[in-house]
């Protein structure tokens, strides 16, 4: 049983970086972008989240990163998105 294996405390953090952006993805194209979706699962950088974005989330969440990057993970993400969209409108 797969959730024997991973254990009580189940699978965070980078493991499923690749995998939820891929149901991201997913989600956004069968609802047709009517569902706002929240981006989670391996977020640890400023890029991590911006390509949570980009597979159409409306949000990003991030709980596994902040535990291991400190507070000031949120600081840099929106700085990094708010470049990358000022950037986007040029």
């Amino acid at each position: 049983n797969e959730v024997q294996v991973i254990g009580n405390g189940g699978l965070s953090g980078k493991p499923l970086k690749e995998r939820s952006t891929e149901v991201i993805r997913y989600i956004v194209e069968k609802s047709q972008n009517t569902i706002p979706v929240i981006g989670v699962g391996g977020i640890f950088t400023a890029q991590d989240a911006i390509e949570k974005l980009n597979a159409g989330a409306k949000l990003v969440q991030v709980y596994t990163g902040f535990i291991y990057e400190g507070p000031f993970i949120a600081r840099k993400i929106n700085k990094a998105i708010l470049k990358q969209r000022l950037q986007d409108k040029k």
